[in-house]
């Protein structure tokens, strides 16, 4: 690890790890509050401290020098991107934030595969076929409705369904992240499409916020105690 990533490691690991999870709970509760009284000037600084607060308590539970944490902490760094771009209007600033999430599923994708979800998933085949069938039914129910939209959300939920497939291979935590993932981008397509449900912006980010914690969660139970040797080791 570099001298600048000791030296923010150094002064982070100095904070208890319980303030990181009850300043991502506040940070959520600013953000539904903003949300419900809408205050957008107050969500350019609650929303994105979501997946900031999470990447603080990732790095200082995890030992230095895994790389799935590492690559998992860039992956929460794209997702708060993503929650930036989604916070300006129009479909430009839309797709942006739409992509920055599809590269952070690849990202969470990857992880999960390299802490070994793959041969779970092989005994447990129903659960990628599961969320295939989803990913197929909620793109031919909103296709019509998408519009100009149809192939860019087919594109991305693909890529959603199959990282949320990947994280049920990392246990319960990992795999309800995953689920409440699917369950947070489903509302928030069915808002693209134009079909509104009550609460329905409030139960985005309460969704979309467990299940990054979740993933958090269930990453770091996954990860190795210590990184693997180098290769001059013996």
């Amino acid at each position: 690890m570099s001298p600048p990533l000791l030296l923010i490691r150094s002064l982070l690991v100095r904070v208890p790890s319980r303030f990181w999870l009850w300043a991502f709970a506040t940070a959520l509760a600013v953000d539904l509050a903003a949300i419900s009284f809408g205050a957008d000037a107050v969500r350019w600084a609650s929303k994105p401290a979501l997946t900031l607060l999470l990447l603080g308590y990732l790095i200082i539970a995890t030992p230095p020098g895994l790389r799935p944490a590492r690559l998992f902490g860039l992956g929460l760094l794209l997702a708060c991107a993503a929650d930036i771009a989604l916070l300006v209007d129009g479909t430009v600033a839309f797709l942006v934030g739409m992509g920055l999430f599809g590269f952070m599923q690849i990202t969470y994708f990857v992880v999960f595969i390299r802490l070994g979800a793959l041969p779970i998933l092989r005994r447990r085949w129903m659960i990628p076929g599961g969320y295939l069938v989803v990913w197929l039914v909620a793109n031919v129910v909103l296709w019509p409705r998408l519009e100009a939209l149809a192939v860019p959300v087919a594109v991305y939920s693909l890529l959603l369904v199959a990282m949320a497939a990947a994280a049920s291979g990392l246990g319960r935590f990992a795999a309800a992240g995953g689920l409440l993932f699917v369950v947070s981008d489903l509302l928030l397509g069915l808002g693209v499409a134009g079909i509104e449900l009550p609460l329905q912006d409030q139960a985005v980010m309460t969704t979309y916020a467990a299940a990054q914690l979740l993933l958090v969660l269930g990453t770091i139970k996954a990860l190795p105690a210590t990184p693997p040797p180098g290769p001059g080791a013996h």
